[in-house]
């Protein structure tokens, strides 16, 4: 399984799922994440994003729901993501990479702590591959929902019932003295 490309408007990503946008399309979102963690990737000069919803840290644990969906765990659906920026011409250097999620939603989650392990699984990964997360909101006890606009690369993020704000301004924006997300001409 690869990840979905979508082609215009704003694509919502469920649990388990992974989609990369490039232009017409708008943005990339995902709602309701409790212990599970967006891994969001942002092409700053292709204007292409990925948004990967993982639950899982490890794909061991059922590899034949994991070879039938990598896209739910973390150690197969972060390199899946990577792999397919690439195929479609993005650079690991033109990408900034932000994490979201990963709290402890469960009464007895001391027990399980499938966010902790999920965010530890997700730097492990990330490690091996060589990449480095810009920016994260990860772990608590509240859920989450992020939009990565595509053509600013800002990440809004709502926690709970909270208004939202923003997880990430790009680099761009911040190098060339804006503050709105916007990168400046």
């Amino acid at each position: 399984m690869t990840a979905e490309v979508v082609r215009q408007g704003t694509a919502v990503v469920g649990v388990g799922d992974c989609r990369i946008a490039s232009p017409p399309a708008v943005a990339l979102a995902t709602y309701a994440l409790g212990s599970c963690i967006a891994v969001l990737a942002w092409d700053w000069k292709l204007k292409m994003g990925g948004l990967l919803h993982v639950m899982l840290p490890d794909s061991s644990i059922d590899l034949s729901r994991a070879s039938a969906n990598p896209c739910a765990y973390v150690d197969t659906g972060v390199p899946t993501l990577y792999r397919e920026l690439i195929a479609r011409g993005s650079a690991k250097n033109q990408l900034r990479w932000c994490l979201a999620g990963g709290a402890g939603m469960m009464a007895d989650s001391a027990h399980f702590e499938i966010g902790k392990r999920n965010h530890m699984a997700i730097k492990k990964t990330f490690w091996k591959l060589g990449l480095f997360v810009a920016q994260e909101d990860v772990g608590g006890s509240e859920s989450r929902s992020v939009r990565l606009d595509l053509q600013t690369g800002r990440i809004g993020l709502r926690r709970g019932n909270n208004p939202e704000q923003t997880l990430s301004i790009p680099a761009l924006s911040l190098m060339k003295g804006t503050n709105d997300g916007s990168i400046a001409r």
